[in-house]
């Protein structure tokens, strides 16, 4: 008797920010879920960098890798044809001037589908799922107390900028796609304990990697279809506290570089110069 199971479900998934430290771990895993036909569009700067965190990507069939500047927007065009969800999780975390990652991605991305939509005026718009900040959704932010939430919001106030910029950009855009914004606040190094996704609010933190499991759920469950930005958060950061002193570091670090005139500057130069001095003792050794 032949096979009478249903066919699984056929998709098609761009990945945009695959070699970031969030993006790496979304992509893998998205690479582990089963019972889905799923085929990957990968934009890159570097396709060896990609390479390097996925040695075995270059022999994968469901994977097409797509190499450039993000202003190429024939590159973007052709990363973008035939896809029914992009996942972004580009971004910088550094308060300095000039940021415009989220704005150049915003831009390309829209050029792209245009031309795409040109081609095929009947294309289903494809649904964004971009990586945002708890800190502009009104509902996920409002129970920080008011001068925490002003010293958050100017410690990242330039990529911040970019990042809302960018947003809006999307969003007046509804005929060429649909977006859901990922909404953490602080990002973690530290073990999983578990993604807690909800539209009404977020936890102080999340880890990398329950932010990565946030990514493969609202891909993977018809559930979040609906929604226009949720909170993801890890369990561990129910109890907020643990997170004081990691937070407050980030944001007097992030003060210091809004207001205090060439402060950014200079620790990058002694950064790089302390780089540079240990990397020739290690040679030396």
């Amino acid at each position: 008797m032949g096979d009478k199971s249903s066919p699984r479900p056929s998709r098609c998934i761009a990945v945009i920010g695959a070699t970031g430290q969030t993006g790496r771990l979304v992509l893998r895993n998205l690479f582990a879920i089963e019972g889905m036909d799923l085929t990957f569009q990968i934009y890159v700067r570097s396709q060896s960098k990609l390479e390097s965190l996925f040695p075995a990507i270059s022999s994968d069939d469901r994977v097409t890798v797509f190499q450039g500047s993000i202003d190429d927007h024939s590159l973007m065009a052709r990363c973008l044809s035939g896809v029914d969800t992009i996942i972004c999780t580009l971004g910088e975390n550094e308060n300095i001037p000039g940021v415009r990652v989220m704005q150049d991605f915003a831009k390309s991305t829209l050029k792209a589908l245009e031309i795409l939509k040109e081609r095929d005026h009947d294309r289903k718009p494809p649904r964004l799922i971009l990586l945002s900040s708890a800190t502009w959704n009104e509902r996920l932010s409002e129970p920080r107390p008011a001068i925490l939430h002003w010293m958050i919001r100017n410690a990242f106030a330039r990529p911040y900028q970019d990042l809302v910029n960018a947003q809006e950009l999307l969003k007046a855009s509804p005929s060429l796609l649909s977006m859901i914004l990922v909404q953490p606040n602080a990002l973690v190094e530290e073990a999983p304990s578990g993604c807690v996704i909800d539209p009404e609010f977020a936890y102080m933190a999340v880890s990398y990697e329950d932010l990565a499991e946030g990514f493969l759920r609202l891909v993977t469950d018809p559930t979040y279809d609906g929604l226009d930005a949720v909170g993801v958060s890890s369990k561990n950061a129910k109890n907020g506290l643990l997170y004081i002193p990691f937070v407050l570091g980030k944001v007097i670090r992030g003060l210091m570089f809004q207001f205090i005139p060439g402060y950014w500057q200079t620790e990058f130069a002694v950064k790089g110069f302390l780089g540079e001095v240990f990397s020739r003792k290690k040679k030396q050794s």
